[in-house]
């Protein structure tokens, strides 16, 4: 089953509250450097807006390598950490997110921009193209050389992902695996274990 979804490319999203213009734009995000790249980016572009605000997950949304937000000048608390627990509720991680507002005269309080900043990023989600990134194992696999072929035919077809590859007496490779190809793999190579293929199990990736 997917653990959880990723944007698949840059969207941007446009609502206005109370002649207030909230301009959203999320990425996919691979490190937070992107982000405060597109953050300066939008501060020149957008350079009568009054604030640019950010949010940020790495990794699973459940178990994120890193999240984070930034108010950028907006009263703490009212407007990274809403955009921020938006992505979080809907299960979307490896993704940067930026707010760019335009003060429109009315003040909002501190109640209004929180609604504010979660519904610009909600209005964003709608329109956000997603892929299903699925739960991944870790797999370690030693054989002799002359299996080489062989082994790379049955990873091929299969979404496997090379973490680590050593050359001695024979060869060993850590693999990342999806969860659904998983097991099909180690059958596989279990299969070859009297050709000298010796698999190891490694604990569950993000």
């Amino acid at each position: 089953m997917p653990q959880y979804s990723r944007p698949t490319t840059s969207t941007i999203n446009e609502i206005e509250i109370k002649r207030s213009r909230f301009i959203a734009q999320a990425i996919p995000l691979t490190d937070t450097a992107e982000l405060h790249r597109l953050q300066a980016q939008l501060q020149l572009e957008h350079n009568k807006a009054s604030h640019h605000c950010l949010a940020y997950v790495l990794g699973s949304p459940q178990q994120p390598r890193a999240a984070g937000s930034s108010d950028d000048g907006e009263p703490s608390g009212t407007a990274g950490k809403p955009m921020l627990n938006v992505l979080l509720q809907q299960q979307i991680g490896d993704v940067g997110v930026v707010v760019t507002r335009y003060f429109g005269g009315t003040k909002l309080g501190a109640g209004g921009l929180i609604r504010a900043y979660a519904q610009a990023v909600a209005e964003l989600v709608k329109v956000l193209p997603l892929a299903p990134v699925e739960s991944r194992q870790k797999l370690s696999i030693n054989y002799p050389y002359n299996l080489e072929p062989q082994i790379q035919r049955l990873l091929n077809p299969l979404q496997v992902e090379l973490l680590e590859e050593q050359f001695g007496e024979a060869v060993s490779k850590t693999l990342s695996v999806v969860e659904s190809d998983y097991e099909t793999l180690r059958a596989s190579l279990a299969g070859l274990a009297h050709l000298g293929v010796s698999v190891q199990s490694e604990p569950q990736l993000s």
